[in-house]
């Protein structure tokens, strides 16, 4: 009776061993491959990255973040300025390159002036030069001056305040919408005159608004840039001496316009004095030949013919 359980229990205990002994060598298999897999992707991995090419994921994110970065950078609005001292050696000439090359980058030229001293002559301009071409204008002047004697670049971002800007325009024209409507729907005069007053408030802030807009747009889209320029005078230049060629044309230009003058001044004169010329010749002439024919007439009685004979006629001479 004791033999078929023994041959059972042989027989399932085999069973369970055989079983045993499989799963070590499942399991060992199972965590050979996984650490296979693992180490084949770890090596594409590192190959990729070492070759400098990165992964997809990498490469989006580095053209998302560069993207991002181009389209923050146009969004702002900054105010750019410069201002530059410089030295040159021929001051017309200088302002004259500097007014060229603002031409050529598509600014231009809005306000000029210029002094002189006893030493140097000194001129201040202000150009307004398009952004993108503001560094550009800045090298150009350098390469200009004969000595850069100090540079300041400063800029300002209006960012923010034209962000609020633009919303404080947007709402007001909101209101200015809902007042026309409004207008529109008014019954009464006293209710249209409100409606009136109040809309005349709003398109006054909007105009202000505009304005100040505008203002911003144009000085970030153009910069300005200011230069004193200055220009050393030579010892002989700053005493002032003209030479004898030169005096002797200043001379002779001055005395032109000495005999020029004195002809003017004759002929002022005459003009001047014919009128009363006029009127003592017309009353003098008639009062001379009067006189003169007095005076004739005065000497005619004298001539008696008891003077003929004191003049050696006798009567008896006949």
């Amino acid at each position: 009776m004791w033999k078929p359980w023994l041959v059972w229990g042989v027989s399932l205990g085999l069973l369970a061993g055989c079983s045993s002994g499989e799963a070590p060598d499942q399991s060992m298999n199972s965590s050979v491959q996984s650490k296979t897999e693992f180490h084949s992707l770890s090596r594409e991995g590192s190959t990729e990255s070492g070759s400098g090419k990165g992964t997809a994921a990498s490469d989006v994110k580095k053209v998302l973040n560069k993207e991002g970065a181009q389209v923050a950078q146009e969004e702002r609005k900054v105010i750019y300025r410069a201002e530059l001292r410089i030295k040159v050696q021929n001051l017309k000439q200088a302002q004259q390159a500097t007014e060229a090359a603002a031409r050529k980058e598509g600014g231009y030229l809005v306000e000029s002036s210029q002094s002189r001293a006893e030493k140097e002559k000194t001129g201040d301009y202000v150009f307004r030069i398009p952004r993108e071409s503001f560094h550009t204008y800045l090298e150009r002047v350098e390469k200009i001056a004969q000595e850069m004697e100090s540079r300041k670049i400063t800029g300002k971002d209006v960012t923010e305040e034209y962000v609020d800007l633009e919303s404080r325009l947007k709402a007001k024209k909101a209101v200015e919408k809902r007042l026309l409507e409004m207008m529109k729907r008014a019954k009464t005069t006293e209710d249209l005159l409100k409606v009136s007053e109040q809309l005349a408030r709003v398109q006054e802030e909007i105009e202000q608004l505009q304005g100040r807009l505008k203002y911003l747009e144009n000085q970030t889209v153009y910069s300005t840039v200011t230069i004193h320029a200055r220009q050393v005078i030579a010892l002989e230049e700053a005493e002032g001496k003209p030479g004898l060629g030169e005096r002797i044309s200043l001379a002779f230009v001055q005395s032109v316009g000495w005999v020029r003058d004195l002809f003017q001044g004759l002929l002022i004169f005459g003009a001047a004095s014919l009128p009363p010329v006029a009127v003592a010749a017309a009353i003098g002439v008639p009062i001379y030949i009067w006189i003169r024919r007095r005076k004739r007439e005065d000497l005619d009685p004298r001539e008696t013919p008891g003077s003929r004979e004191e003049g050696g006629e006798k009567p008896g001479d006949h």
